[in-house]
């Protein structure tokens, strides 16, 4: 750019090769696709999502619907624990009487209570 000094204008003229650098710079281009591209994906991850909540909440129906018949492993674990001590006080009863068969006819019969409190020591003493 010429600068005169007597202040004149400046020419209002560009050159080419600048045009061009400020045309692919500050391009404006339609971007209708890019906006449709992006709906596209929007809905398409919209329907996906859907699609997996419906699964999921029908699975969790299903499984609700479902008899609870199976046992879990803890209460299969109680139950033989609990079998097996009935076993060992079946057990312990029979040692016992054949052991004592110097007691009265009346008294032959051991409670578990009894069985318990014989050889099990108190709950007090054990913690102190």
């Amino acid at each position: 750019m010429d600068h005169s000094g007597e202040g004149a204008a400046v020419s209002p003229e560009v050159p080419q090769e600048l045009l061009e650098e400020m045309i692919w710079v500050f391009r404006v281009e339609d971007a209708a696709p890019w906006n449709y591209s992006i709906l596209v994906l929007a809905v398409l991850v919209a329907g996906i999502s859907l699609f997996l909540l419906r699964r999921s909440i029908l699975a969790n129906r299903n499984r609700k619907k479902q008899p609870q018949d199976k046992e879990t492993p803890e209460a299969l674990n109680l139950e033989d624990s609990k079998m097996k001590e009935n076993s060992s006080l079946n057990n312990l009863r029979e040692t016992l009487i054949s052991e004592k068969l110097d007691l009265p006819p009346g008294e032959t019969e051991l409670n578990e209570k009894d069985a318990l409190r014989i050889f099990l020591p108190d709950p007090e003493e054990t913690e102190s």
